[in-house]
């Protein structure tokens, strides 16, 4: 386990090496730890559909492909995953397509131990209150949140 005073000093090396403030240097020091789950996510997230059901979906075996649909009898392929929570990074929503017509839905998943962001508690207003801040792995398309590089980029801009 690595003393406060150990991750400290490894920041300002850090920040020494590459003239990042303290703030961007540990952040990216903390991006460079969750690199490996990164990849996953990003992953999980990008791949192209099977063009028929015959084969296995490529999206890593954890849908459930091949549903009839109610208007038109035609199978419902799986075409698309994202995150499915703002807050709960193992959660994760699939979208099935009809392959006859335009129907469509969505399932939520739970995909335990390949998250799609971290979870953090920060403390927010001036009572002090902690609440549950989702940062979204770089690389990573939310529906409703943007990814830490990209929110970076913005803060930079200004």
């Amino acid at each position: 386990m690595t003393t406060n005073r150990g991750r400290k000093d490894v920041i300002r090396d850090r920040m020494a090496a590459t003239g990042e403030s303290y703030n961007v240097a540990a952040r990216n020091l903390k991006a460079m730890k969750d690199m490996g789950a990164t990849d996953e996510a990003r992953l999980l997230q990008r791949w192209l559909p099977a063009e028929s059901l015959d084969v296995p979906c490529p999206c890593g075996g954890t849908c459930e492909p091949g549903e009839t649909c109610e208007r038109c009898h035609a199978r419902h392929r799986h075409v698309k995953r994202y995150p499915g929570s703002l807050t709960e990074v193992e959660i994760w929503a699939d979208r099935y397509e009809c392959m006859g017509c335009s129907a469509s839905y969505t399932l939520t998943v739970r995909l335990a131990g390949r998250p799609w962001g971290v979870a953090e508690t920060v403390v927010r207003g001036g009572a002090a209150e902690e609440v549950v801040r989702a940062r979204v792995f770089p690389g990573v398309v939310h529906p409703l949140l943007r990814a830490e590089a990209a929110a970076a980029s913005d803060s930079d801009q200004d």
